[in-house]
């Protein structure tokens, strides 16, 4: 029955009524990379032990605060790992970090110890117990904790004894009501989604007759200002509790004060929640500022004031807070309140860095600095704010967000000489090793580049984890000098993340045999046709890429006319096609120019997946039947990589020149579209014509040409798309693919 006493601060007695942002903590909604995980290490434990392997700016927040431990010297033992309860970017269980845990914070216990109670005295054996409510905001937030069931469950059993013989009687059984109606008020009245919250009705402890026991009207009071609470009748609850706390013979005289400042907490957060970009209202503060100098006089002798305290300042003055959150994390040995402080330092980190996000970076205390200069990430223009307030230091923990934000020509002759001169045994040596290669890349220094990755990878690829290996092999599939190399470097292990392997684990299969994104990347944009030849024939390649590569390059053979280059890969991409196998055939057959043009367009309308595999200069991915990225889903978060270093600068040149080609495509429909009507128009006796204008048609209403303000129904391809309607249905009126092209764009 009791209100909840030990909520974590921030989570449950700050409401948390949404979960924090993801993409604050290190990222949220990116699409998972297998090969070398984003977000988090595969062995927090390993990790926090010094065995960082290359940081990426995008892990979440709650791993760069291990990190920064472990480069000051302070790496965190396995049992302290542990104690932190580390789950993604929580300290503590994601559902907690929400406030909600629907196993912790249900009723389920409750209800179980209270049906034999209920059989006993005949009431109900089952209740529906909703713990949550909603906000104004339509957020949700945990209205009756955990706490309050178990000391409801610790209460009911010390009142069942009190009856004759130690058994429930007819007292008993109005105290279960009583707690019965407690927490009826703690979920919203039904309601229909996307309607109006109906006004709370409290539903109050059924009324006591004179002749009760004192210890039952003393519970009585407690339960119905309690029930008041939930039901969010603040200053009625708060003035009940206050009254409990003038009764010197209640049981709950010294838990009544707490409480009663609680109310004024509540009330500031769901009476006058924050607005965005807006001033805290008065009331607001003026609620939060009595609550705190309420708990200040509790706090000597009451833990969870102590730490409601904590929760005030933080919602009072949160850029203070999260200072001496900072400056206690830093400063102070791990101990039983690490987990809680750095649970509060991360939620409020989130708060601040989504409010004011340079705000972090100008911070006064190193920790908070660092992580938010090492989240920062490449081109992130903090380079000169880091150099001016930490750099001067001469520590190397700021080097490595130095080289995370810097690019080609950025860093100075002396920060250079200083990050190369960091010995092997720092923890953050294998992250600036990694920024090194990729700044000797980018300065056009690949050769150079090639030998310092091979070193590494030679002298401690046993030792770093599945992630940091493979992003070293990144950078060699850019350095390599051959395309053996090239090939080798692309052959990538499962980051062992998802498996809950150690960091250091053996492989799960002797040899890598699959590849990243990166490498598909490369292989589009920055390999011309004849390079794509060699590949194709390599022994090397992986298998599972061979049939997309033929069939990328034979439908970049009928966009350029390559004809000699098509014809040699009709059988293999037509093997797994029966049904247009003929289309294949036909194009073989037919003389060389216009006509073999035409049964390349009959290939393509017929195979709308048939794609060129088109990569921009962001090393976004062009889908051919849309124009720009927009809809298109985003390549996980990593370094746009030059050229491969085997390519050199003439077939680089003419990768590009490719790519410009492809990239200024049309619309596919609108591509194909002119040769397809204008043969159907001379009205050959072919069903392939039907067909194709009805594919055609299809086509353009599967297509999205984003990137335009002209309307949909007056672009090229709903022209084109009426025209070929027209020219089926007028020259081809009893074809089977005419009747089935019911409707234009």
């Amino acid at each position: 029955m009791r209100l909840s006493r030990t909520c974590s601060l921030l989570a449950c007695a700050f409401l948390s009524m949404a979960a924090v942002s993801a993409s604050a903590s290190g990222g949220d909604g990116y699409q998972t990379n297998r090969f070398a995980s984003e977000f988090q290490p595969a062995n927090a434990a390993l990790f926090a032990s010094g065995n960082l392997g290359v940081l990426p700016s995008s892990y979440w927040r709650v791993y760069h605060y291990l990190a920064y431990q472990a480069a000051r010297g302070r790496p965190l033992t396995k049992e302290q790992v542990a104690a932190l309860g580390l789950h993604t970017w929580h300290v503590g269980h994601s559902s907690e970090w929400a406030g909600v845990d629907p196993e912790k914070n249900s009723a389920d216990a409750w209800l179980a110890a209270r049906a034999p109670y209920a059989a006993q005295t005949a009431l109900p054996a089952t209740l529906e117990i909703d713990a949550s409510a909603d906000t104004a905001d339509s957020e949700s937030y945990l209205n009756c904790h955990s706490d309050a069931f178990r000391q409801a469950g610790v209460t009911m059993a010390a009142r069942a004894r009190l009856g004759a013989g130690g058994k429930p009687d007819a007292w008993f059984k109005s105290w279960l009501q009583g707690q019965d109606a407690v927490f009826s008020n703690c979920a919203e009245p039904p309601h229909a989604f996307g309607e109006p919250v109906p006004k709370r009705v409290v539903k109050l402890p059924p009324p006591l007759p004179a002749s009760a026991p004192d210890w039952l009207k003393d519970d009585h009071a407690y339960q119905t200002a309690a029930a008041n609470f939930y039901a969010r009748n603040f200053d009625l609850a708060r003035t009940q509790f206050q009254a409990i706390a003038r009764q010197p013979k209640s049981p709950w005289q010294a838990l009544a004060p707490y409480l009663a400042a609680r109310t004024l907490i509540r009330k500031a957060m769901l009476d006058y929640p924050l607005r965005e970009k807006q001033p805290a209202a008065r009331e607001r503060v003026e609620a939060l500022a009595q609550a705190r100098q309420e708990l200040d006089a509790l706090a000597k002798t009451s833990g969870p004031a102590r730490h409601m305290v904590t929760l005030v300042e933080a919602r009072l003055n949160p850029a203070e807070r999260l200072a001496a959150l900072a400056r206690a994390l830093d400063k102070e040995a791990f101990g039983p309140d690490t987990p809680r402080m750095l649970h509060d330092y991360l939620v409020l980190m989130d708060k601040v860095m989504e409010s004011q996000p340079n705000s972090a970076l100008a911070a006064r205390e190193p920790m908070t600095a660092w992580i938010a200069s090492m989240q920062a990430g490449l081109g992130s223009g903090a380079i000169d704010a880091l150099r001016k307030s930490w750099l001067k230091q001469g520590d190397p923990l700021w080097l490595a967000p130095l080289l995370g934000m810097a690019r080609a020509g950025e860093l100075t002759a002396a920060e250079r000489k200083a990050a190369t001169a960091v010995p092997a045994t720092h923890p953050l040596y294998q992250t600036l090793q990694y920024h090194l290669a990729r700044l000797a890349l980018a300065e056009q220094q690949a050769e150079r580049a090639d030998k310092d990755i091979d070193r590494l990878l030679s002298a401690y690829g046993k030792q770093m984890s599945v992630a940091t290996t493979n992003r070293f092999l990144a950078l060699k599939m850019a350095s390599a000098g051959s395309v053996d190399e090239f090939l080798k470097a692309a052959l990538r292990r499962p980051d062992p993340i998802e498996r809950g392997e150690a960091i250091d684990a053996a492989p799960a299969r002797a040899d890598a045999s699959e590849t990243d994104a990166d490498f598909g990347i490369a292989m589009s944009r920055h390999l011309p046709m004849t390079e794509l030849k060699v590949l194709l024939k390599h022994p090397l390649l992986p298998p599972a890429w061979k049939p997309q590569l033929q069939e990328t390059m034979l439908t970049r053979a009928l966009i350029f006319n390559d004809e000699e280059t098509a014809l040699g890969l009709l059988d293999a991409v037509a093997k797994s096609r029966k049904s247009t196998a003929h289309l294949y055939e036909r194009y073989r057959k037919a003389a060389s120019g216009t006509e073999r043009k035409l049964a390349g367009a009959l290939i393509l309308v017929n195979t709308p997946e048939l794609q060129p595999s088109v990569v921009d200069k962001d090393d976004q991915p062009r889908y051919w039947g849309c124009a720009g990225t927009d809809g298109q889903p985003q390549v996980a978060p990593h370094v746009v990589m030059p050229a491969p270093r085997f390519l050199g600068a003439q077939r680089t040149a003419q990768a590009a020149k490719e790519q410009a080609v492809l990239l200024g495509l049309p619309l596919r429909s609108e591509f194909l579209a002119p040769a397809l009507l204008e043969w159907a128009r001379t009205k050959p006796v072919d069903e392939e014509a039907p067909k194709a204008l009805h594919f055609l048609v299809a086509s353009t209403r599967m297509e999205c040409p984003y990137g335009t303000a002209v309307p949909e129904e007056k672009q090229l391809r709903a022209r084109y798309s009426r025209e070929a309607y027209e020219v089926t249905h007028k020259l081809y009126p009893t074809s089977k693919w005419t009747k089935a092209t019911k409707y234009y764009y």
